[in-house]
């Protein structure tokens, strides 16, 4: 069963946010091997990214990545957080309808 993520890219030299993946399927099934992978791509782990539950301490869910890249645009060097948080499965969504009825409504 393939691993998913989502990455969401912080730019530390403005402290802006720079964008965020929709989440996708991995090639990894293993955490170790993505981990790896999000390592290789992203530079050195500086900290991990954790969930607040209320059954117990919180959870650690991905990793926070830290690396110098520089723009595509300029090239000057900036400072690029990148947030990856792994899922066993794509989210469900949920769609709820909400018909406006030809029918008059019902008094009160």
């Amino acid at each position: 069963m393939s691993l998913y993520v989502q990455e969401t890219w912080i730019d530390r030299t403005q402290n802006a946010c720079a964008g965020e993946s929709d989440v996708y399927e991995t090639r990894y099934d293993a955490r170790g091997e993505l981990y790896r992978a999000m390592r290789q791509e992203y530079g050195r782990c500086v900290s991990r990214v954790y969930v607040d539950r209320t059954d117990g301490p919180p959870r650690a869910i991905g990793w926070v990545f830290l690396q110098a890249t520089q723009y595509e645009d300029t090239h000057e060097r900036y400072l690029r957080e990148t947030w990856v948080t792994v899922h066993q499965a794509p989210p469900t969504r949920t769609i709820k309808y909400h018909y406006a009825s030809d029918a008059p409504e019902a008094a009160p």
